[in-house]
C-alpha cells in the first residue's frame, strides 16, 4: 500500500479548535463520514473526513468523547453559506451529523445528485471519480468495522481517498451542470440534502408484518414470529448489535414456520453453526413460551387506499414526466422531483409555488401542463 497523504487527526479539544479555525478561512470542504451501522444495534459516526481547501483532516469522535469533548465549534464554520460543502451521496452523512452531533450543513453541492442530473449511468463515488480523475479506487472497506481502534492503515487509505477527489469531481460536475442549464433544479436537490434526518431507531413491533410470508404464516406460528422478532431485537440491545445480522429475516420467518421445540429439530433448521451454540437454548425456550402461551399479536397497519383523484393523477404525471424526460434526453427526476410529483398528485395544482422542490423554473415552464394534468 502507498503511504498515507499528509492529514491532521482530531481527537482533542485544540486538534478541535485547530480545524475551526481552519474552517473559517477555507473556501471550501469536502466531507464524508464513516458509521458502525452493520456492527452497532444503534448506529454511530465514528470517523469524519475532511479535504479543508486542500487540507487533510481526520476527526475521531470515539477519542472527543472520551476527551469531554463536542463537536461544537464546528457548528459555525459548517452553517457558513459561504463555505461550499462538497459532499457525495450526502444524505446519510448530514443525517449522521444532526443526529449524533447536531451539526447543520448548509451551501452543500452534492456530486452524485449532479452526476445523476446529468444522466449518468454509473454515480457512485468510485465510479465518478474514475471518469472524472482517471483514478481507480479501491474498494474493499465499504464493510469495514469503523467503530474498531486502531483503524487499520488500509482503511485510513480508503476513508481520505474519499475526500481527496471530492473537489476536482465537485468543480468538473458544476460546470457541466451549468452548461445544461440544470443549477436551479440542482440547487433544490442539494437544499432537500441539507435537510436529511436519520429515522427513528425504535422497536416497531408491527413491523413484523412486513417481513416476507408473515402474513402466510397460521395463528400459532404467527405468535412465535412475534415472540421471536421481540427476542431478535432485545438480544441486539443487549449484544449492541444489529438484530438483522443476529438472524436474517428470511430465516427468522422459517423458524418461527417450524417452530421446533427441541434441540435435535432445532439442528434441522441448519441456522450459523456460531449462532446455534450462544442462543439455541434461548431460541427454544422463546418458542416453547409462545406455544404455550401465545403473545398478542401486534396489530397489521391497515394498507391505505388513495383517493381516486390522486390515483389518477399521479398516473397522468408519471406518464407525462417519461415522455418529457424522453424529449429533453434528461433523467425523469430532474424534469420532475418524486417529492414534488407526489405533493402534487395528492394536493394538486393550485398551489405550486408551496410545492416542494420544484422551483420557480419548473413551474415556469411546466406550470400550464402540470395544473391541466392535475385537475
Amino acid at each position: 500500500m502507498s503511504e498515507l497523504p499528509e492529514h491532521s487527526w482530531v481527537r482533542d479539544a485544540a486538534a478541535l479548535a485547530a480545524l475551526a479555525a481552519a474552517l473559517r478561512e477555507a473556501p471550501w470542504v469536502g466531507l464524508d463520514s464513516e458509521a458502525n451501522s452493520m456492527f452497532a444495534y444503534r448506529e454511530r459516526v465514528c470517523l469524519i473526513q475532511l479535504n479543508v481547501g486542500g487540507s487533510l483532516w481526520l476527526i475521531d469522535p470515539l477519542a472527543l468523547a472520551r476527551a469531554d469533548a463536542t463537536l461544537a465549534e464546528l457548528a459555525a464554520p459548517l452553517a457558513d453559506p459561504e463555505l461550499r460543502i462538497w459532499l457525495h451521496g450526502g444524505g446519510n452523512d448530514v443525517a449522521g451529523l444532526a443526529r449524533d452531533f447536531d451539526l447543520q450543513l448548509t451551501n452543500v453541492f452534492d456530486t452524485q445528485q449532479a452526476a445523476s442530473f446529468l444522466g449518468w449511468q454509473r454515480t457512485g463515488y468510485a465510479a465518478v471519480v474514475e471518469a472524472v480523475c482517471e483514478v481507480p479506487l479501491a474498494k474493499e472497506h465499504t464493510q469495514y468495522d469503523w467503530g474498531r481502534r486502531p483503524i487499520d492503515a488500509e482503511a485510513l487509505r480508503y476513508a481520505l481517498d474519499d475526500v481527496i477527489h471530492l473537489p476536482e469531481i465537485g468543480a468538473e460536475l458544476s460546470g457541466l451542470i451549468r452548461a445544461a442549464d440544470l443549477e436551479e433544479e440542482l440547487e433544490l436537490a442539494n437544499r432537500s440534502i441539507e435537510q436529511a434526518r436519520a429515522h427513528e431507531h425504535g422497536f416497531d413491533p408491527t413491523r413484523m408484518w412486513k417481513l416476507e410470508g408473515a402474513t402466510q404464516l397460521r395463528g400459532d406460528r404467527a405468535s412465535v414470529l412475534a415472540a421471536l422478532y421481540a427476542w431478535r431485537d432485545q438480544k441486539g440491545r443487549e449484544l449492541d448489535f444489529p438484530p438483522g445480522r443476529l438472524i436474517a429475516n428470511e430465516p427468522l420467518v422459517y423458524l418461527a414456520s417450524r417452530a421446533p421445540t427441541d434441540a435435535e429439530a432445532l439442528r434441522r433448521i441448519r441456522l450459523r453453526g456460531a449462532f446455534m451454540r450462544e442462543h439455541g437454548d434461548e431460541l427454544l425456550e422463546v418458542i416453547r413460551k409462545a406455544l404455550a402461551d401465545p403473545p398478542a399479536l401486534p396489530e397489521r397497519p391497515k394498507r391505505k387506499r388513495n383517493p381516486a383523484a390522486q390515483v389518477a393523477r399521479d398516473k397522468a404525471l408519471r406518464s407525462w414526466r417519461r415522455e418529457e424526460a424522453e424529449r429533453r434526453e434528461l433523467p425523469a427526476h430532474v424534469i420532475l422531483p418524486p417529492r414534488a410529483l407526489q405533493w402534487i398528485a395528492t394536493y394538486g395544482a393550485a398551489a405550486l409555488d408551496q410545492c416542494p422542490e420544484l422551483g420557480a423554473k419548473r413551474i415556469e415552464r411546466y406550470g400550464a401542463t402540470l395544473r391541466r394534468l392535475a385537475q
